[in-house]
This record gives structure tokens, C-alpha cells and sequence, in this order.
């Protein structure tokens, strides 16, 4: 009776399998039964040095591996490198099915590791996990094929070369499953949004089940983005069968998104409420997969709270202009064709001027008492040497020049190196406060939302340098981490501009473990100026408003 337990064990999962449920996920006690198939890998790795990576220039593609089947792929593991700070939007991920034309997986890293908008954060969940501060991403979606697998990443940046280590583990099998259930994952995009439309995130057809959606955001106004609900839309219906009552509520959050990962849903990046806030959430179907025996059609209302650029709030929920977009997956017992447009590089990422600071060292001014340093290697920088303002001092200072060649509205980030002896620096654009220069976006103190109706004094305008995550003691006390700091939104015309850092004062924990004093210096990276497509958008209120008067 044992033998015949075990047979009848292994035959319900090959069943689940087969059939697509959650049960086929691996378990404990499924590891007790005979595994099935040759266990496989290809990498990256060789047998005859530490080259261990492939070499991608600007615009390349390579083609990782060419799997014979039947198979399934259990696993991939990518490590990428790249001085193009939005390579998580430029490095493209393709995986082709039983010799298609078309990929059935064709999305960028960041978006499909749960990252949108060009940025990197950690992720722990089920099915996909971003480990060490974003550099190493894993995937653990099943994905089986009957002949064949083909997979490819494409370098689209055209800023910058990348490298890339990789394995991609997965099964031989003798014969193939007696239904083929192939995993798809494809990203969308909807810029600039249509006022009074929701968004796709998923428009498919044929016999399958969706399992997953990961949702970013770029805000074109401030406060509350997310009263829009969720329709999914079964076999051709016009009522939807699935209808939800929010945003955040999809995404299985309440009262307002917080930044948080786990196994099923996620909020990986949330930068705080005002114009050009950044967001991207996730959520996996895995327990609760939502069938289709001929179609399916997945919207999710964009609206909102309505802010005018007085910082006033003028409705609390309208159709808001921001720019989402997404990656939705799904398996289907065929290759489906693409249900949408991919969309080229230039198209993912706003126009930026990026300066690394540590190859434009010579041209930033500074006090005298302030050594400015150039030192050998940080894991936590873009191009490894790191640069640092070395001060015992307050009032000491630090500027940074720029050139605008394009007049727009800007979005500032400095990406700073946190460390843990480090000061806190007042910032200045072009001489100016923040509250004067600008629209500050430094957190603290105040409700983002507010900034355009406080006085200059009430608003933040001080960058802290020290660390204050300290996620991991050896990385952070070693290398510093890095962090992407929103400085705020300018009207920038044409020429020279300047950024200056004057220190204020010392973190209270920040101490200098050579002086034993007060730490005063400051480490940054990478100075980021993004050309948002979001000029003053009360003309988008007024319409708005006028429709839903309509109504």
C-alpha cells in the first residue's frame, strides 16, 4: 500500500500540473516523492577563469541559452551590471516557446522583478525575490515547454554597456506533460494617459489563467492616486464577473499603500505624494488565479484626488493624467501572440541628464576645509570609485554645476552614499532656497502636499547623509548604501545652474571613527535631472472637472 500511496501522490501532482493549480507548486511533501527529469543549467560560467559574465554593448543582444525539450524552466538568476541608471527600464528580458516568432516573455528587468519606472528595490516573495539592495534577481515561475526555449536579453540603453551573470536552471524531461500550460509575461504602457479611460493592464485571449500583476505609477499631480477599481472582464462578458473597490485594495493594502514585500502582494516603491511620485506595487493570483476559457480583459480605473498646482484639492476622486504602466502574467495552454506594442527604450524612461560625480570631480567647487575625494572602490556606487566631500566643519560647502540645454520642468535626485559618518547639508538651486527655486520634495516635517502653501521656512530643505537604514552591517559600514533622494521639481530654462550643499550639523549618530567627532562629510553619487512630461497640468483639472460635471 506504501508504493501505491507514493504512485497515486505523484500522479495528482502530475494532475495539478497539468491542470495549472496552485497545488503544483513545490512543497515539502511533494519533495518526498520520485522527481521526475534531468536536473540542467546554463550559465554564464566557465570552467577557466572569473569572467563569469557576458559583455553586452550599447543596443546589443545575446542569446542566453537554446533549451531543448520537453522541459521546464524552475529557475533564473541574473546579476547585472550597467552605468546606465535606468538599466532596470534598458536591459529587456525575451523568452520564445517552442520556436515562435514572438516572444511570450518580453519585458524589462526592473518591471518584471517587481521595479518600475527605471528604479531597483528589494523584493521577497513567492515567485520572484530581488536580494543585496537590488542587484540579484531571482525568478521561480514554472515555466514548461513541449520543443523548446529560447532566451534572450537585449542591452536597449543607448547611455551605456552592461554586463550580466546569469543561470537558468530547469528540467529534461523524457516526454512532455499531456497539457502545456505556458507561462507569458508581458509589459504595457500608457503614456500619456487618456482622460476618462482606464488602464489595460491585460487583454488576452484563448484558455488560460492570470497569476500575477506588478503596477507603477508616475504621477503627473500630487496627493492620492489609487480610488480606481478593478474590472476583470471573463470570456467576452460586459459586466465584469471580478470587481474591486480600489487601488491599494487590489493590491491587498488599505487606507494608502506602504512600502512592504511579501509573499503574495507588495508595495516596493512608494515616493511620498506630489507631482512625478513614483510607485510600484505588486500582486501575485497564485492562490487565487483567475480562470478564462476564451478571453480575458483586465482594466483598473486611473483615478484619484484631484490636486491643482496651487496645492489645492479640488475633488476627491477624478480621472488623473498620471503615467502607469505594468506587467501582466498569465498562463495559456498556447503561445499567445503579443496583445500589445512593446515600447522602445526612449519611450520607458524620462529624458535625464546624469552626472556620476565621481568623472566630474574637477569641476565641482567647494569651501576651503572641504577635501573633496576620489576613492577606489564602493559596491554601492554606479562605476565602483566613489566620491566624497571629506569636512570637519558646519558652513562648509560643497556646488555641483549643471547645464540645461532644453527649458522644461525638471525633477532632481541625488543619489547619496549613506554612511554612518556623515552630516546633514542644506540644499540651494542656483542660489536660491528650495521654497523659492522650486517645489522641495525632501520628506520631513511637513505634508508633501502642502509645500506650495507653506511659507519658505516651514518647508525641508535639508539632505541627511547618514544612514540611517542600516539593513546589513558588513555591506553598510563597508561600502555605505546607496539611496535615490528626491530633492524636488524646477522650471529650468536654458544654461549654466548649479546645485549647493552647505552642512548644517551632524546626524546625532553620525560620528567620524578616525576624529572621534561629529560626522560632517558627505558621499554622493549620481546627480539626476529628469525632463518629467508633466508641465502645469490645471489645464487637465479644468477638462476633468467640466467631464465629470458631464456625468
Amino acid at each position: 500500500m506504501k508504493n501505491v500511496g507514493i504512485s497515486f501522490l505523484a500522479l495528482a501532482l502530475v494532475a495539478a500540473a497539468a491542470a495549472g493549480t496552485p497545488a503544483a507548486a513545490q512543497s515539502l511533501t511533494a519533495l518526498t516523492a520520485p522527481q521526475e527529469g534531468r536536473t540542467m543549467r546554463a550559465t554564464s560560467g566557465n570552467t577557466e577563469n572569473n569572467d563569469d559574465y557576458l559583455v553586452f554593448t550599447k543596443g546589443e543582444t545575446k542569446t542566453l541559452a537554446v533549451l531543448e525539450g520537453p522541459g521546464k524552466i524552475t529557475h533564473f538568476w541574473f546579476a547585472p551590471l550597467s552605468a546606465d541608471i535606468r538599466f532596470p527600464r534598458a536591459l529587456v528580458l525575451r523568452v520564445y516557446w517552442d520556436g515562435a516568432a514572438s516572444p511570450s516573455v518580453e519585458v524589462p528587468f526592473g518591471d518584471f522583478f517587481g521595479a518600475g519606472n527605471g528604479m531597483q528595490a528589494e523584493v521577497n516573495s513567492l515567485p520572484v525575490k530581488v536580494s543585496s539592495f537590488g542587484r540579484g534577481y531571482n525568478c521561480y515561475w514554472e515555466m514548461p515547454f513541449r520543443k523548446q526555449a529560447r532566451i534572450t536579453v537585449s542591452n536597449e540603453s543607448d547611455r551605456a554597456g552592461a554586463e550580466l551573470y546569469f543561470q537558468v536552471d530547469w528540467t529534461k524531461y523524457d516526454q512532455p506533460a499531456p497539457v502545456t500550460m505556458y507561462f507569458h509575461a508581458r509589459y504595457h504602457q500608457e503614456y500619456p494617459a487618456e482622460m476618462g479611460r482606464p488602464y489595460t493592464v491585460f487583454n488576452g485571449r484563448g484558455r488560460g489563467h492570470y497569476v500575477g500583476t506588478v503596477l507603477s505609477s508616475q504621477n503627473g499631480i500630487g496627493h492620492w492616486f489609487g480610488e480606481g477599481d478593478d474590472y476583470f472582464y471573463i470570456d467576452g462578458e460586459t459586466t465584469p464577473s471580478v470587481l474591486g473597490t480600489g487601488t491599494e485594495d487590489y493590491i491587498n493594502e488599505a487606507w494608502n499603500m506602504r512600502v512592504h514585500t511579501g509573499l503574495y502582494t507588495g508595495c516596493t516603491i512608494f515616493e511620498p505624494r506630489a507631482p512625478d511620485a513614483r510607485v510600484t506595487a505588486y500582486r501575485w493570483h497564485i492562490q487565487d488565479p483567475v480562470n478564462f476559457r476564451k478571453s480575458l480583459k483586465f482594466t483598473i480605473e486611473r483615478r484619484g484626488f484631484i490636486m491643482n498646482a496651487k496645492g489645492e484639492v479640488v475633488a476627491e476622486s477624478g480621472s488623473r493624467p498620471d503615467n502607469w504602466s505594468s506587467v501582466s502574467f498569465w498562463y495559456q495552454d498556447s503561445v499567445a501572440e503579443p496583445w500589445c506594442a512593446f515600447p522602445p527604450y526612449r519611450e520607458r524612461v524620462n529624458p535625464e541628464i546624469v552626472l556620476h560625480l565621481p568623472e566630474v570631480m574637477a569641476a565641482i567647487k567647494h569651501s576651503d576645509g572641504v577635501e573633496l575625494q576620489l576613492l577606489p572602490y564602493s559596491r554601492a556606487t554606479w562605476t565602483k570609485p566613489w566620491f566624497r566631500a571629506r569636512n570637519e566643519a558646519v558652513g562648509s560647502w560643497i556646488e555641483i554645476p549643471f547645464e540645461i540645454k532644453e527649458a522644461g520642468r525638471y525633477s532632481m535626485s541625488l543619489f547619496q552614499t549613506l554612511r554612518t559618518d556623515q552630516g546633514l547639508w542644506q540644499v540651494f538651486v542656483d542660489g536660491q532656497e528650495l521654497a523659492v527655486a522650486g517645489e522641495s520634495h525632501i520628506p520631513g516635517g511637513y505634508d508633501v502636499d502642502l509645500v506650495r502653501q507653506l511659507a519658505p521656512g516651514a518647508v525641508n530643505t535639508v539632505l541627511d547623509f547618514y544612514n540611517i537604514y542600516r539593513k546589513n552591517e558588513h555591506e553598510d559600514i563597508v561600502y555605505g548604501q546607496r539611496h535615490e533622494a528626491k530633492i524636488g521639481l524646477f522650471e529650468f530654462k536654458p544654461g549654466a545652474h548649479a546645485l549647493r550643499l552647505v552642512c548644517v550639523g551632524a546626524n546625532p549618530l553620525a560620528v567620524d571613527p578616525l576624529t572621534r567627532k561629529p560626522g560632517y562629510n558627505l558621499a554622493a553619487d549620481v546627480l539626476s535631472l529628469r525632463r518629467i512630461p508633466f508641465e502645469n497640468m490645471d489645464s487637465w483639472v479644468e477638462k476633468m472637472l467640466q467631464m465629470e460635471k458631464r456625468k
